[in-house]
């Protein structure tokens, strides 16, 4: 994902549609996982999801504009909750003046369709229902901050554009099968620029990842484990950390200070990020060696996955 000033800002509500956008939103949870001593910039940069608007052109198809718009909140996930980690300013939610951080959305509602619980619209099914037509109502039921079941009350709200959004993909994964977009890497420490094609032949894992994002820690670490559990995946497998951080060098810091030096790392632009429809991270894809998408979209699927690529067993190294 990539970017101008304040990529948090930029997320488009997919990649949480993939239940994989798990963030915290206090200054101290950001301290301990992104442990680089910056809280207000850690929180600043939070990416959950931005319920916003501005869906933009991907591969090369533009997303029709009465689907661009929505209310202006960053979400995150708490448990079974759906939470607002943030509201952005000059949105439809900033506007209203009825949403704050640390609410918790429990049904969604729209012209087209009667409240539906949060629980089991999940991620995805939130994002779908809060973006639409800009100027139509969404309707929500929430838990105000701080308080229990009891108080809940209702908001009603008309969607608006979010145009920070931009930069980043529309959160509809590439099917399985589908050829793998070649785009252009830099890589890190060394700066130098390298496409995915360079890779043809080799199973290719694709981490999009930031140093800002908490679950995208646990994410890198694991592939820098694989080397080491499963030495077949030698000569065959590439494992490539892609980070969308707002410089290399933030990301360089990071990789050298965890001594994550066992995957091809390397830095992206808002290009890469929209070519694999990137609205969150973390977010992994897996190609065969004939440049086509495997078909899965979870970290935990890595190892089955590539084993079966490469005709080994699929429960351990």
């Amino acid at each position: 994902m990539v970017f101008i000033d304040e990529r948090a800002k930029l997320a488009q509500l997919g990649v949480v549609s993939l239940g994989k956008f798990f963030f915290w939103n206090a200054r101290q949870q950001v301290t301990q996982t992104v442990g680089n001593g910056s809280c207000a910039t850690a929180v600043r940069k939070i990416l959950t999801v931005f319920i916003g608007a501005s869906c933009c052109l991907s591969m090369g198809l533009q997303l029709v504009a009465q689907e661009t718009a929505g209310i202006g909140v960053v979400l995150g996930v708490e448990g079974e909750n759906l939470v607002i980690n943030r509201v952005l300013p000059d949105s439809p939610a900033a506007l209203s003046k009825s949403l704050h951080a640390g609410d918790r959305i429990v049904s969604i509602g729209t012209n087209d369709q009667p409240a539906v619980p949060t629980s089991d619209l999940k991620m995805a099914g939130s994002v779908r229902m809060l973006r639409g037509p800009k100027g139509t109502p969404v309707y929500l039921t929430i838990i105000p901050a701080g308080k229990d079941q009891s108080q809940a009350r209702s908001v009603s709200l008309i969607r608006g554009e979010v145009k920070e959004l931009a930069a980043w993909g529309d959160g509809q994964r590439l099917p399985a099968g589908t050829k793998a977009p070649n785009i252009q890497m830099l890589t890190l420490p060394e700066k130098q620029t390298e496409y995915l094609t360079n890779y043809a032949g080799k199973i290719v894992v694709l981490e999009f990842w930031a140093t800002w994002c908490g679950p995208c820690q646990e994410a890198v670490a694991n592939l820098n484990g694989y080397t080491d559990q499963y030495p077949k995946w030698k000569d065959k497998v590439l494992l490539i950390t892609a980070s969308v951080d707002e410089t290399q060098e933030v990301a360089i810091k990071r990789l050298k200070e965890k001594a994550w030096d066992k995957t091809r790392n390397v830095w992206v632009g808002k290009e890469a990020v929209k070519a694999y429809h990137v609205d969150g991270i973390p977010t992994t894809y897996i190609i065969d060696p004939q440049g086509r998408i495997a078909p899965t979209d979870r970290a935990s699927e890595i190892p089955p996955v590539v084993n079966r690529m490469i005709g080994g067993k699929t429960d351990g190294p």
